[in-house]
């Protein structure tokens, strides 16, 4: 049987590869998809948060005025293209718990480079009840949460629906290089680019990128009643998802064993929640993944040496939600037109 063959091959359908499989296609490539449903990507786990303002400082995050505004008409673009809504607007209450921290959120407010992102006046109102008081609270708009598990879904029926997707592992051994592309299974395609998340670390072809992976692990709870829809961050954050089930976690672990949820991670968070939470919950769900972090928390957009034609798209970290459709977007234009200006981060 004759392969078919594709201009190019992704592998790995987490949110990078969805993206720049989406980008690759709007400039007429045809594109194979190939993953194996990793239960510990990152992207399958991570609540998605945009979010303008982080960190104990306040600052806004890196290049945000550029990100979010191209993150929303990205996400729109594919929604419309999937049938699907792909985020949720939903404001961040903070707590602040330090005359310290309200003097410094009130410092910030006043400068005109954060007005667009700081809510003058904060509406905490529906956290009453279920919460413990706290001194005050800042609240951030333009936040938002991406539906991650539906966009991948959703993605991956689109591919499924044209015959262009591989439901397997793509063993490094296994995939033929020669003078004409490359090869995998029965299928054949010009270009290779590697969205392989935290599991680029064991990628032969690119030995020398800055991956941290980092581990995250987060509960899924229901608050019996509970009606709240703005993101809430008390060292944790709790992120609605439907009905009363909301999403809970989650820090960071540099140094795991195996990236399988762990009695002790779920025993913090569920600490956490105790000390926030005023009224009973429910633990539905313990999960955890992980992230595909950089030492200078910067995107890898790389060309092979010496295979031309191979690429490798990673290192979104725990920005993912807001770097991936901007970088999504550069990198693909790269591949296409080859400028080195594309590959500047």
């Amino acid at each position: 049987m004759s392969q078919r063959h594709f201009d190019i091959a992704i592998v790995g359908q987490g949110i990078a590869g969805t993206l720049l499989g989406y980008f690759l296609e709007k400039y007429g490539l045809e594109v194979l998809v190939i993953d194996n449903h990793h239960q510990s990507a990152a992207s399958l786990v991570a609540a998605g948060i945009v979010n303008p303002i982080t960190g104990k400082k306040y600052v806004k995050s890196w290049r945000i005025d550029e990100f979010l505004p191209a993150a929303l008409d990205i996400y729109d673009e594919i929604g419309e293209l999937l049938g699907i809504e792909c985020y949720t607007r939903a404001n961040i209450l903070r707590t602040l718990e330090k005359i310290e921290d309200e003097n410094s959120w009130l410092g910030r407010t006043k400068d005109d480079l954060y007005a667009a992102y700081m809510v003058e006046n904060i509406d905490a109102s529906e956290m009453a009840g279920l919460v413990a008081p706290h001194l005050n609270y800042g609240e951030i708009t333009q936040s938002f949460h991406v539906h991650f598990k539906e966009i991948l879904k959703a993605y991956k029926n689109y591919c499924q629906s044209k015959n262009a997707y591989v439901d397997a592992l793509l063993r490094y051994e296994d995939l033929i290089i020669s003078e004409n592309g490359f090869g995998f299974m029965d299928y054949s395609f010009d270009r290779i680019v590697f969205c392989e998340g935290y599991q680029a670390t064991e990628n032969p072809f690119f030995k020398d990128i800055d991956l941290q992976p980092a581990k995250g692990e987060v509960l899924l709870i229901r608050i019996p009643g509970a009606t709240f829809r703005k993101m809430y961050k008390d060292h944790i954050f709790l992120v609605h998802q439907y009905e009363d089930v909301y999403w809970a976690g989650s820090g960071y672990e540099w140094d795991y064993e195996n990236d399988l949820p762990t009695a002790n991670a779920g025993k913090i968070i569920q600490e956490e929640l105790d000390r926030i939470l005023s009224v009973p919950y429910e633990i539905l769900a313990h999960i955890a993944g992980v992230r595909p972090s950089t030492g200078n928390r910067r995107p890898i957009l790389r060309k092979h040496h010496e295979h031309s034609e191979m690429y490798l798209f990673n290192g979104m970290g725990t920005k993912g939600a807001s770097l991936t459709p901007f970088f999504a977007r550069q990198f693909a234009r790269h591949i296409v037109k080859g400028d080195p200006q594309d590959l500047i981060v």
